[in-house]
């Protein structure tokens, strides 16, 4: 999985042929992919309680990125080795379906 992670996805893509401001695209596209998925297996590890805390926390602040970073690390012990399978998870499938698109 290091290997994954330390990829560098814009050349392995090759979004680096894109112009700068297609590339920063796809990458907060890419960005929201990903924090989707955290968020769904984050959901998967909280108590009941704990998501009713969490929604209204969106409820106040949806927009919050610090404040519901630091509930989920509150509550998530694991909450950096569930970001990293994520990231790495899809770098993998995304490598995978360029090399399958490549070899047509």
């Amino acid at each position: 999985m290091n290997d994954i992670l330390k990829q560098n996805l814009i050349t392995a893509l090759h979004l680096d042929a894109l112009p700068a401001e297609e590339r920063e695209k796809v990458l907060i596209d890419v960005g929201k992919v990903i924090y989707g998925k955290v968020l769904l297996r984050v959901l998967e590890e909280l108590s009941d309680k704990d998501k009713d805390e969490f929604d209204k926390l969106l409820g106040v602040n949806p927009d919050d990125d610090e404040a519901i970073f630091k509930f989920l690390s509150g509550k998530v012990p694991n909450l950096d080795a569930l970001v990293n399978d994520e990231v790495a998870e899809f770098k993998q499938s995304s490598l995978d379906f360029m090399d399958t698109v490549m070899k047509k």
